[in-house]
């Protein structure tokens, strides 16, 4: 045989196993957002080469069977659409959750998706529920040993004075349950402002905490973490006023983290049942990390102040997820295969014509 015409085989071959490699490794993703999907997230996607298809939870109806076995479904709703059309899990790799305004409902979808579809995602929905309520997530901080400001909660208080003075006195911080980039967090510095606000927002039936205000320069760090790493960091600033978020007219730089400081966020987003979260941490005047708050839906100016995209960590950490998830379910596959070939022969040689 010709050995040019060999070597024409060989390379041609060899090059249909990268095709064939590529496309196994190229994944589909569902990006599960209530806005446009942010042209740092899409840019991410397609530089690992990948796809995806973008669904707002929103367009998007839950279906359960009454089967025992499942046949669970979802549907894209779309106004644009004459009638629905079901999106099959099988077209799907993982979900990128982008959840904001109607977290409730785009809870419940991704919930659906994730728990009856079992399509992976690193976001859990509970997770992010507790992660938009400013107490809970204190709560499961504390509950998780993570050091977190002095807090008070009351729905209907009648004892302000009692509440304040458990956490350090005034200065004091307030803050709403629910909120994001620093709206509904006001600072209490006198008692008449303290009990005047108080007494109007729990006449509005308003949930407030109350928490120890620490003196940090006004400055705080929001960490991007993504599996056990944390993928960026940055310190903000406060120039308005002694918050620091830069929604709020604050000012960032990129940081490194302590090795201690690490592994407090990742432990953070961890208590919160979050694989990808930005947490909010401060430092008091001794040093002391306190863990704020924790963010299921984190901002994307962090990327433009420090020029690192999360998103492509949070891409290959899915990447790695999927493919491990694929081997665990090959080996089951072939596991359960193996047992029902011995169940078979086991059957074979103990029936009765063979036991003469």
């Amino acid at each position: 045989m010709c050995p040019v015409f060999i070597i024409i085989v060989f390379v041609a071959l060899r090059l249909y196993i990268n095709t064939i490699t590529a496309m196994a490794n190229k994944l589909n993703f569902l990006l599960l957002t209530t806005g446009a999907p942010s042209r740092h997230l899409t840019k991410a996607i397609h530089d690992r080469d990948h796809t995806y298809e973008w669904h707002n939870p929103n367009d998007l109806y839950l279906f359960v069977s009454d089967l025992e076995n499942g046949y669970d479904r979802i549907y894209n709703g779309s106004s644009a659409l004459e009638n629905p059309i079901r999106l099959k899990a099988k077209s799907y790799d993982a979900i990128i959750s982008r959840l904001g305004g109607g977290l409730s409902h785009g809870a419940s979808i991704l919930r659906h998706l994730t728990e009856n579809l079992d399509i992976y995602c690193p976001q859990n929905p509970d997770g992010l529920e507790t992660a938009s309520n400013k107490l809970k997530t204190t709560q499961r901080l504390s509950s998780n040993g993570l050091r977190v400001p002095l807090t008070t909660y009351a729905s209907n208080p009648v004892h302000i004075d009692f509440l304040i003075n458990k956490v350090g006195g005034l200065p004091a911080i307030g803050k709403l349950l629910n909120g994001s980039q620093g709206v509904g967090v006001f600072i209490l510095e006198t008692p008449q402002a303290a009990n005047t606000a108080l007494e109007s927002l729990y006449r509005l039936n308003a949930n407030v905490k109350l928490q120890k205000f620490i003196k940090s320069g006004a400055k705080d760090i929001r960490a991007i973490v993504v599996g056990d790493k944390v993928s960026v960091a940055m310190e903000r600033a406060g120039k308005k006023d002694f918050r620091a978020n830069i929604s709020q007219g604050g000012s960032g730089r990129k940081v490194e983290l302590s090795d201690a400081d690490i592994e407090i966020c990742v432990n953070a987003a961890k208590a919160i049942n979050l694989d990808f979260a930005g947490v909010d941490i401060l430092k008091d005047e001794e040093g002391k990390t306190y863990v704020i708050e924790v963010n299921g839906n984190p901002g994307t100016k962090i990327i433009d102040i420090t020029g690192h995209n999360y998103f492509t960590d949070l891409v290959k950490y899915i990447e790695d997820k999927v493919d491990k998830n694929q081997k665990v379910n090959k080996a089951e596959e072939r596991k359960d295969a193996s047992s029902a070939s011995t169940r078979s022969s086991k059957s074979y040689w103990n029936a009765p014509w063979n036991q003469i």
